[in-house]
């Protein structure tokens, strides 16, 4: 529960920005954030204009959820080790590539196979920026209250995006082209990551090769160009293993090579402590997906279709009301009970859309649901962020990202079959499941911590 004291309005929030280079990448990652809202639309929209074929444009997306599924984590896990600033270049060079032959491959109407080619490819180069900024504020600020607000305007930015970039790629796509409704969001990530790349100073060091640099010799400990070599001892030759001089000169000088460092393989394992919240983004990502599309065929069904904007905009301002409030919020509780207890929080809340009939009302209930949405991923991310070793922090805070965009996709894809088959409405049930499983997620949380702390406590009374 949060403590009694909390910090005036924008105390909090002044205090992260204060930090040099801050605003700059928060811009920069907003911007550099804005493919993971908009390309598999776009997509979607420039596949259903040149062919008139949802189900082949839906097909199409779907490719580059599993292409950002499958590869995105390694690029995260490539920036903890090589750096930020390498692999953001190496990711944007390829994602533009991408999108031009996704974009070519349809307009000079290619054969099909290619166009999912390009589209796999369109999302295994796709970086995840959300993982880039938050690494920069973990650098920067110290575990605590300011990185829990810093990851608080995180959220907020994941959030905004997915408010802002859908609609305007509509739009576009509509009034101009489809290919331009596809290349904004493609331009506008691209500009955010070159903008990531000229911010050196806030770039997180890659870990290892600090621990290096803090273990080698400073120019204080080296011998000064001139001074003799200070004698070794028989018992420091004795210690390192070199045998004993009779002359008493000392062995002969020897020096260590440091250990080179072993680059682990790009492909291994989950870091420790990532897998177990997967499934509690995974459901989030089935309700992000399945509430959108149904909010917007109840809209239809009502014969209200400009209703939906209206819903969905609820649901937004209701999440980024949640952010910037609960980033000002003081806690002593651990953050596995915050994980535990909004996922609980969200699961009785959540289901309520699929038992409202009327528009006005269902506007409030997801007004409701967007305040319980972001301290759940707030805390979530959080959680992610307190298990992990720092080594492989980016990559860490990328698999919830994915995670998500995998329910996304399917949630969309499910709650469109029943809408289909069904009614408008139907597409809730998705929403109802998501809720669900993250409800459970959430119980399971709390009884693993309950078990740990009776355990811990169990030991300190047999000592």
């Amino acid at each position: 529960m949060p403590s009694p004291k909390t910090p005036t309005a924008l105390r909090g929030y002044r205090e992260i920005f204060a930090v040099p280079g801050s605003a700059a990448f928060v811009v920069a990652g907003w911007f550099g954030r804005m493919p993971r809202s908009t390309l598999s639309l776009g997509s979607v929209l420039l596949i259903a204009g040149a062919t008139g074929r949802y189900t082949l444009a839906a097909g199409v997306a779907a490719a580059i959820v599993v292409g950002t599924a499958l590869l995105g984590p390694l690029w995260s896990r490539a920036m903890d080790h090589y750096g930020q600033r390498r692999v953001l270049l190496a990711g944007l060079a390829a994602s533009t590539l991408a999108g031009v032959f996704l974009v070519g491959s349809v307009t000079a109407d290619l054969p099909v196979w290619t166009w999912f080619l390009a589209a796999f490819l369109v999302g295994g180069t796709a970086v995840d920026i959300g993982s880039v900024t938050r690494a920069r504020w973990s650098n920067l600020l110290p575990p605590g209250q300011q990185r829990h607000t810093a990851y608080s305007i995180e959220s907020v930015a994941d959030e905004s995006v997915y408010v802002i970039g859908p609609p305007v790629v509509t739009v576009l796509a509509a009034a101009v082209s489809p290919v331009l409704g596809f290349g904004v969001g493609l331009v506008l990530g691209i500009a955010g990551g070159l903008a990531l790349v000229l911010q050196r100073r806030t770039e997180p060091p890659v870990r290892e090769e600090a621990v290096q640099k803090a273990a080698a010799p400073t120019d204080a400990t080296r011998t000064p160009p001139g001074r003799p070599e200070p004698a070794h001892t028989d018992a420091a030759a004795t210690s390192t293993g070199a045998a004993p001089d009779p002359s008493g000169a000392g062995p002969a000088p020897h020096r260590s090579r440091p250990p080179r460092r072993a680059r682990p393989p790009l492909w291994r394992r989950l870091p420790e402590g990532v897998a177990g919240t997967l499934p509690l983004f995974l459901g989030v990502g089935l309700v992000f997906g399945s509430i959108d599309l149904t909010a917007v065929g109840v809209a239809n069904a009502a014969g209200e279709p400009a209703a939906a904007g209206f819903l969905l905009a609820m649901y937004a301002l209701g999440s980024v009301a949640a952010g910037l409030v609960f980033g000002l919020l003081r806690f002593t509780v651990p953050p596995v009970v915050r994980v535990g207890a909004a996922a609980v929080l969200y699961a009785l809340v959540l289901p309520v859309v699929a038992v409202v009939p009327d528009v006005t009302v269902l506007g409030i209930v997801l007004l409701l649901s967007g305040l319980v949405t972001t301290p759940l991923l707030i805390s979530g991310m959080g959680l992610v962020e307190s298990r992990v070793d720092p080594a492989r922090l980016t990559e860490a805070l990328t698999w919830p990202s994915t995670a998500m965009s995998v329910g996304v996709t399917a949630g969309s894809s499910v709650a469109g079959i029943l809408m289909d088959g069904l009614s408008a409405r139907s597409g809730f049930v998705v929403t109802v499941i998501g809720a669900l499983v993250v409800g459970v997620c959430g119980l399971v949380v709390l009884a693993a911590h309950r078990a740990r702390s009776q355990r811990v406590t169990s030991l300190d009374q047999a000592d």
